[in-house]
């Protein structure tokens, strides 16, 4: 089975570094990276995803700001398809405002970029070692524009139809002590696709990278369910 990774805000496939180290030799990871440079929303980032969609079985993972475009691909109905994950994430915006602030997100906002408070956020105590200062040089890799246009996205996102419409079983994977994305996404996730399954991990938003094993275990098992059901 083969693992399609989606990445969160940051859009590169550098911070999937400790989770494609903790999976099983069975599980194949195929990461999917966004343009750095490029003041792309998910309609312009959906080709890049679908591009990257391996041959035979595979789960797409969307990792925080890639769930939508996790459920945007199940729409496509690609070959091979056979669920979904989403790791502390969202299928409409976490975060309600009015459409004159939303689009009032500009990139001056983020070249200000306070990074050991974001890094905390998303790490918690995980910020002061080495996850900590990978994530700060891959915010630094990122041109702010990219940033307000994924920011502008996630405001303005709303993918419940698709996920309704969704064939293949959906996984959340929920961390305790995130301080991003909250439980109601979960129970939205779950009020619109009831036979969806959680597990909720010990760690703060990014549990991918401060849980690996852990993470790793839930995608091996939910792996073998899916591909049962494929087969």
């Amino acid at each position: 089975m083969k693992l399609l990774l989606l990445p969160g805000m940051d859009g590169t496939a550098r911070l999937f570094e400790p989770l494609i180290a903790a999976l099983p030799q069975q599980l194949k990871a195929v990461t999917v990276a966004y343009p750095s440079d490029k003041s792309f929303g998910y309609e312009e980032l959906l080709p890049i995803v679908e591009n990257a969609v391996p041959s035979g079985p595979f789960v797409v993972v969307g990792e925080s700001f890639s769930g939508p475009l996790a459920v945007m691909l199940s729409a496509r109905h690609p070959p091979g398809l056979c669920g979904i994950v989403l790791c502390a994430s969202f299928v409409q915006s976490p975060l309600k405002l009015p459409e004159r602030l939303r689009m009032s997100v500009r990139p001056w906002i983020f070249s200000l970029r306070p990074l050991w408070i974001l890094s905390w956020i998303l790490l918690g105590s995980h910020s002061f070692g080495h996850l900590g200062a990978m994530a700060r040089s891959v915010v630094r890799s990122i041109l702010p524009a990219a940033l307000a246009a994924r920011t502008r996205a996630v405001l303005s996102v709303d993918v419940t139809n698709e996920l309704r419409a969704c064939k293949v079983p959906i996984f959340y994977l929920q961390a305790n002590r995130d301080l991003v994305v909250r439980t109601n996404c979960w129970e939205l996730v779950k009020s619109v696709r009831p036979d969806a399954k959680v597990e909720m991990l010990d760690g703060p938003h990014l549990i991918l990278q401060t849980a690996p094993t852990a993470a790793a275990a839930a995608l091996e098992a939910f792996c073998e369910n899916v591909t049962m059901r494929y087969k």
